[in-house]
């Protein structure tokens, strides 16, 4: 194991890593960092609370894109995050110890001095307990706080490296889509440190055009955001999208950890369903990345005429993920809804014509699945049809709805179900107005719920906002 010296902090003072006599957990980051900096406030309370390890952080001065150190001096000194212990490596010492492939890094440290793991990613409190091998001593008081300033800072910020032919595309896509924090173009999990643009297209460096894509994962998960990249990539095609051709533009999936291996692998296997040809995406850990050059940064933004290979405008589609709701059990059916929502819902009652909750209503905002809160309404396509029940000449999208013949009453109509749910909502017909498609979507208000426009961003909706406004 390798022994960390002294070091300078940010005041200039000499920092020992082994006079406290505890372990150690050291962060190494960057100021350019979105997940880095979503941490400083948690991290900063973290620093003030705890006495079973030390906490200190370490940033690389003119190494990796940080500034130079008297500019990052005032910049930090600006935050006001004065319980961190903040390292200044201006030589890189550490660098030539840890592999850093991402930002933030976490590093164990023994009561010796001695390094004894490291690895990628932000980790909580009870994670970096986990790894050194403490038992929490924390107060209830202290818990409470770090709780609220938790809940404050309530960005649950992530990221995920997307590989999908030339990066300016892909990164001008990634921006677009509702959740998603930011998109650098980069090149990862090659041979070579550094490397330029030149040195990937004629070196054979072995990295692939990739773009780091920071997200908040409150408004969007891994899973929807995988299939939005699947939607601008040519999955079968080896080192190949578009007119680009070579090893640096095939496609690929690079992970920080297990989680998101898990997530990816399942998606993966999904995309295949759809495909004769195997599907050939890359999918491992990442390696390294390294930020492109500026030029390369927005370059679509700065050059709206440049070359493209993909169609952006399918950043505005709407995916609604299924697997972010699930069909309740018998019990927690019986629990949550009313008995007439169950008879309608489950047994395919019918509820009153002219005297249901949203027969005569038309506010802004949108209608869910009230078994599971699948969104499947908007209140942009609800129409008075005089007919007693709710009418809509459209689901939110196609899929979030099943279709099922219904040959009750002496009657061949079509039944319409909730997709995740399998909740019973009622029947389409083929009298809705022509302009519009002419369909009729005829709805128990008993199997749906109203959620109005002002609560849609803080009830998990945000992203459908677009479809009723």
């Amino acid at each position: 194991m390798k022994k960390l010296s002294s070091i300078k902090d940010i005041n200039g003072k000499e920092y020992s890593f082994d006079q406290s006599g505890k372990k150690t957990y050291l962060k190494a980051w960057a100021s350019w960092c979105p997940i880095c900096l979503s941490g400083l406030e948690e991290l900063n309370g973290m620093s003030k609370n705890t006495t079973e390890f030390e906490i200190a952080t370490i940033v690389f001065p003119e190494k990796n894109g940080e500034k130079e150190t008297k500019e990052f001096k005032e910049w930090y000194n600006s935050l006001g995050c004065e319980n961190i212990k903040v390292l200044i490596d201006e030589q890189g010492e550490l660098l030539k110890i840890v592999d850093i492939k991402a930002y933030p890094t976490s590093i164990f440290v023994n009561e010796k001095g001695e390094i004894e793991k490291y690895y990628p990613g932000q980790l909580s409190k009870a994670d970096i307990e986990k790894a050194l091998d403490i038992k929490s001593e924390i107060t209830t008081k202290n818990t409470i706080e770090i709780n609220k300033k938790m809940i404050k800072n309530s960005q649950n910020i992530k990221e995920i490296y997307l590989a999908g032919g030339c990066f300016w595309g892909v990164e001008a896509y990634m921006k677009r889509i509702y959740g998603v924090v930011n998109a650098v173009s980069g090149y990862a999990n090659g041979k070579t440190e550094n490397p330029k643009y030149e040195d990937v297209v004629y070196r054979n460096t072995g990295h692939a055009e990739t773009v780091r894509v920071t997200y908040d994962a409150d408004k969007i998960n891994l899973s929807t955001l995988l299939k939005y990249y699947f939607k601008i990539i040519d999955p079968t095609t080896l080192n190949q999208q578009g007119n680009d051709r070579g090893s640096q533009y095939r496609t690929g999936v690079y992970f920080l950890n297990e989680e998101d291996k898990k997530i990816i692998d399942q998606e993966l296997k999904e995309l295949q369903k759809a495909y004769t040809n195997k599907i050939v995406v890359e999918f491992e850990s990442l390696k390294n990345f390294f930020t492109a050059e500026d030029y390369h940064q927005d370059y679509l933004k700065k050059n709206p005429n440049g070359y493209c290979h993909i169609d952006l405008s399918k950043a505005d589609e709407i995916i609604v993920d299924k697997n972010r709701y699930s069909k309740l059990t018998e019990q927690e059916l019986r629990e949550k809804l009313t008995t007439e929502q169950y008879n309608i819902t489950q047994n395919a009652n019918t509820e009153m014509s002219f005297s249901n909750e949203y027969w005569n209503f038309f506010e802004d905002g949108i209608y869910v699945d009230t078994t599971t809160g699948e969104p499947l309404f908007s209140s942009k396509d609800k129409y008075n049809s005089m007919c007693g029940w709710p009418s809509f000449t459209k689901p939110i999208t196609p899929e979030v709805v099943t279709y099922h013949e219904d040959k009750s009453f002496n009657m061949v109509r079509t039944e319409v179900k909730s997709r995740a749910g399998e909740a019973h909502l009622g029947h389409v017909f083929e009298d809705g107005p022509k302009d519009k498609g002419g369909l009729r979507f005829c709805i128990n208000s008993a199997s749906i719920k109203f959620i109005p426009l002002s609560d849609m961003e803080v009830e998990g909706y945000g992203y459908l906002i677009p479809l009723v406004e």
